[in-house]
């Protein structure tokens, strides 16, 4: 039953995206220059407002519920001609689903709420895509689609995966193309496979993929190759150890931190100004290629493009991956070429956290707008009787105060304004999640009191600098205006 219903979904897309065979699968070759500046334009006609949010780990419904600070969220979404987020997490009926129920599982009255609180468009390529295996990837799509969201970064296979969703509104259409670095090697396993004629075509997601390096000083680099040259003294024990000591063509060391070589970091001296503790990414050419080309070939066809990254990964070994408030150079180098290939906005979720903003050449970068619901505190094994409720299960440390800070349960919702296809301003409206209230209302967006907006802001504020971005506070709200 469960291979019938993966292959019959396969041969949807087959049929649908048979175009895209060729392109995702010989990206690399493909012209990556921008079209001509007629094309490039966002071209939404009149003013336009998009309405950016960060991940929605929701998990029941909420858009009923009578308060006012809550309804002010949904309004402000509502009140916007487009409204994009990142679906984290899975969505099934569970009185049908005969897929594993495990991780984020939400009910699927959820994909018809976040529908009514405004969301039109949703990022799917994120790391908790196969929590309930390919049912519940099939699972949530279907009900998206029936709920009327469009939805992009995930699919039978990497064309449907890799293509950007299109989206008709009054206005124009709206395309958007999701993306996911993964956050472990193990991870990997989320990504989809090509479909060339009848070979291959494994769903999953439209994954970035990437080598990573950590610079050291001059000083750590000599003590790791001693370090390393001590682990061959023992060589002469086994009968086929790996080769003692190659030099690597780029400058760096690795010391074996398994037998499989799966996880073995690369270290270098770092050069300048770097720092030590720095972690430099190389993202994978052709998974890059074709995430350009996908944003590029939707700018022909769509009046406004998203690129919208569930990315999660930090500058520096000393931060807390989930909790890093720095892009590393390789996001903001994403960010960048995705808005040169034709990307009018490029929404950034991930860490549960926030990041700054930059403004490049006339188009809002958000580097990370943080969780706009999170109710990870609803597990399934307790909400089903398996286990008991108990404040000390880790999800529960991990729901209200991951890393000893409510930072997690800080967001905001970016409102982009354009005008004739020009950006004029972005507004953000800090939201917070119920940190002192009750597990039941854990997660639940509500616009923050004045005295919290204005906390949250300024850390937004003093993110943003390095990008130069001016953001002016009035009344709780930062403005970012448009020179």
């Amino acid at each position: 039953m469960k291979n019938t219903r993966i292959k019959h979904t396969r041969s949807l897309g087959q049929l649908a995206l048979l175009t895209w065979i060729g392109i995702v699968t010989h990206a690399s070759a493909q012209d990556l220059t921008p079209l001509n500046e007629r094309d490039l334009a966002m071209t939404m006609t009149g003013d336009f407002t998009l309405a950016g949010v960060g991940d929605l780990m929701i998990r029941r419904p909420a858009t009923r519920l009578a308060d006012p600070a809550v309804q002010a969220v949904f309004d402000l979404l509502r009140g916007a001609d487009l409204a994009v987020g990142n679906m984290e997490g899975e969505l099934a009926d569970l009185r049908e689903f005969d897929g594993p129920l495990s991780g984020f599982v939400g009910s699927h009255e959820v994909a018809a709420d976040i529908k009514a609180m405004g969301i039109d468009m949703v990022n799917r390529a994120q790391n908790h895509l196969l929590d309930a295996e390919f049912e519940g990837m099939f699972s949530t799509n279907k009900l998206l689609d029936e709920a009327g969201i469009a939805h992009a970064g995930s699919g039978s296979n990497l064309q449907e995966a890799a293509a950007p969703a299109f989206l008709e509104l009054p206005k124009g259409r709206a395309a958007l193309v999701g993306v996911h670095a993964p956050i472990f090697p193990e991870l990997r396993r989320l990504a989809a496979t090509p479909l060339n004629g009848n070979l291959g075509g494994r769903p999953g997601l439209n994954m970035l993929n990437y080598n990573e390096t950590i610079l050291v000083s001059a000083r750590q680099f000599e003590a790791l190759q001693v370090i390393r040259d001590g682990f061959q003294q023992y060589r002469d024990r086994y009968d086929n150890p790996w080769p003692q000591n190659q030099p690597r063509t780029d400058g760096g060391l690795s010391i074996p931190a398994s037998s499989s070589g799966r996880n073995d970091p690369v270290y270098r001296v770092a050069q300048g100004d770097d720092l030590p503790g720095t972690v430099v990414y190389s993202m994978n050419g052709d998974d890059l290629s074709r995430i350009l080309l996908s944003i590029r070939n939707a700018k022909q066809y769509g009046d406004i493009v998203i690129a919208a990254a569930h990315i999660h990964q930090s500058r520096s070994v000393v931060e807390r991956q989930h909790l890093s408030t720095r892009p590393p150079e390789f996001y903001v180098e994403l960010a960048h070429r995705a808005v040169d290939a034709g990307a009018d906005a490029f929404l950034g979720t991930g860490v549960q956290t926030l990041r700054g903003i930059e403004i490049y050449n006339g188009k809002p970068i958000f580097y990370g707008l943080g969780e706009f619901f999170r109710e990870a505190q609803w597990e399934l094994d307790v909400v089903l009787g398996a286990q008991a409720a108990n404040l000390r299960r880790p999800m529960q440390q991990f729901a209200r105060n991951f890393g000893n800070s409510t930072q997690s349960l800080e967001s905001l919702v970016a409102i982009s304004h354009y005008s004739e296809g020009q950006l004029r301003e972005v507004r953000l409206y800090p939201t917070e999640l119920g940190a002192e209230g009750p597990d039941s209302r854990l997660g639940i967006p509500r616009l923050a009191d004045e005295a919290l907006a204005r906390d949250i802001l300024e850390r937004v504020q003093r993110l943003s600098d390095e990008w130069g971005t001016r953001i002016v506070i009035e009344g709780g709200v930062g403005i970012i205006r448009i020179r």
